[in-house]
């Protein structure tokens, strides 16, 4: 069955610029969405406001309505804050928040950030093999090349359910590397052609479940909202950004153009 052809659920990006304060501003368009019968609402992480945070206290204050952040860059962050933001989010809203992660763009990680643009995918690797199980509440582990991440310290936020964790991937290796440790992927500007050729083909079919060893993504080709068993034996989750998506997928539109040197 073709992606246009299932019932779909729709999602918005929350831009935040009308009045004088971001979160009332975010807020106010959040309700309006929500009154509009719109399944889900997503911030994008940039250099003011903080993504995680905002989409905590839109689900907390708007029902109903899932939330999520696309995306926080890998870059310049560490998996055990990103997981106790996220849990705290999840927390917040009940179990309606989802985290995409993304490897971000050169030019700011060089020059916002003073990092050098090496091993990014090597990088993406490690950062969801130390955030998987933090978003599952489980202590991490975990020593690579490039990061090392160890629950010295209590890791679980206490009433937060399993996070969904995604990644903003379209080349082949970073995909491969979602396939095997994310949730689902949330590619740009990718119609049903490019999701059928270019994306589903890429990734991995295992067995399992997701974001484990030997996981696999198979909630059709959505990312399966909190509390709803996904559908299985349909290949990779995938959110659509064209906010046109199957039943059970969160929905947004996703801000960056595709990374340069994204596929290293």
């Amino acid at each position: 069955m073709s992606i246009t052809s299932q019932s779909v659920r729709y999602g918005v990006t929350l831009a935040g610029t009308g009045g004088v304060n971001v979160v009332r501003a975010v807020l106010a368009e959040a309700r309006e969405a929500a009154s509009h019968g719109v399944d889900s609402v997503w911030t994008g992480q940039r250099l003011d406001h903080d993504a995680v945070g905002l989409a905590g206290l839109v689900g907390a204050q708007v029902p109903g309505i899932d939330v999520g952040v696309s995306a926080v860059p890998v870059f310049g962050r560490h998996p055990l804050l990103v997981g106790s933001q996220a849990q705290t989010a999840q927390a917040a809203t009940g179990g309606r928040f989802h985290l995409a992660v993304a490897l971000g763009a050169p030019p700011i990680v060089e020059q916002a950030f003073g990092l050098a643009w090496e091993r990014p995918v090597a990088r993406l690797r490690e950062f969801l093999t130390a955030l998987g199980p933090l978003l599952r509440g489980e202590p991490v582990e975990f020593e690579g090349e490039l990061l090392t991440a160890r629950s010295v310290l209590p890791t679980h936020v206490p009433g937060a359910a399993r996070t969904p964790l995604l990644v903003a991937a379209m080349a082949p290796r970073a995909l491969r590397v979602t396939g095997e440790l994310a949730d689902g992927t949330v590619p740009y500007l990718a119609g049903p052609r490019a999701l059928a050729e270019h994306i589903v083909p890429r990734w991995p079919r295992r067995r399992g479940t997701a974001g484990s060893a030997g996981g696999r993504p198979g909630a059709g080709r959505g990312h399966h909202r909190p509390g709803r068993p996904p559908h299985h034996g349909r290949g990779a989750r995938l959110l659509h950004p064209v906010r046109v998506l199957p039943q059970g997928a969160g929905a947004q539109r996703h801000r960056g153009p595709r990374r340069p040197g994204a596929d290293r």
